[in-house]
């Protein structure tokens, strides 16, 4: 099959690491942590925001919306 007709995959969108920009953040075992899998680089979800100091509630994690800070929309996430 020639590469114009060859049907396009999806691809399901997965959160930034912080630390190398690349879509390999995963969540561990552990509740409100993260681990790259391209970088080997460990977090942790807070609910003070790094940037700005804004409080934010920790809620179960369904999307990666929570992972922002609402208020200046930096991470979320504090390396380990």
């Amino acid at each position: 099959m020639p590469e114009a007709e060859k049907p396009a995959t999806t691809i399901e969108k997965r959160p930034a690491c912080p630390g190398c920009g690349e879509p390999w953040l995963r969540p561990t075992q552990l509740p409100g942590r993260f681990r790259c899998v391209y970088c080997l680089s460990r977090y942790e979800l807070v609910s003070q925001c790094p940037d700005c100091g804004e409080h934010q509630t920790i809620a179960r994690m369904s999307t990666t919306e929570d992972m922002t800070c609402q208020s200046c929309g930096g991470s979320m996430l504090r390396p380990l």
